[in-house]
């Protein structure tokens, strides 16, 4: 019976032997598929991570443009206006400069001259204070994240504003 029982220990020992080694390989896929489960959400997650940022850069950016693209409106109507101010004297200009080519009397004539001065001063103000104006706007431009911006040509000549500032 010894020899049958040292069979038996041995073939159970043996079967006991093969689980283990059965518990030991479905372990390690249990961990190997845990890895890889861990691994897909970490992609997952990294994939997620780089989305959300580059939606919040996009936005940023987004808000950045549509700032910069507002203000500049802004200023381009700003200095529209100074424009039309100054398309008026100077429309009063060229009415008061026939007008005195073609008066006689010296009074009239003296008046005339007057107003064209007075004309002349007005213009020098507008265009000095929409040159400041405009050098200030463009450096709020660049500050908040714009570029160098150029207002209309019409307007630009008609408030003889530098190419460039």
């Amino acid at each position: 019976m010894s020899a049958l029982h040292a069979a038996t220990q041995m073939r159970s020992s043996a079967a006991h032997e093969e689980r283990s080694r059965i518990k030991l390989r479905q372990l390690a896929l249990e961990q190997a598929h845990e890895e890889e489960v861990l691994h897909t959400k970490l992609q997952h997650a990294q994939t997620m991570f780089g989305l959300k940022a580059n939606l919040m850069r996009d936005l940023v950016d987004a808000l950045i443009v549509q700032r910069v693209d507002a203000v500049q409106q802004s200023f381009e109507q700003v200095l529209t206006l100074y424009a039309d101010q100054c398309r008026h004297y100077l429309s009063q200009q060229e009415r008061y400069a026939d007008a005195e080519i073609k008066a006689t009397d010296p009074l009239e004539r003296a008046n005339l001259r007057a107003r064209l001065t007075e004309i002349d001063l007005s213009l020098g103000n507008i265009r000095t204070d929409a040159a400041a104006l405009y050098r200030e706007m463009t450096k709020v431009i660049l500050l908040i994240g714009g570029g160098i911006w150029l207002i209309p040509p019409q307007n630009r000549n008609t408030l003889l504003l530098p190419r460039s500032v």
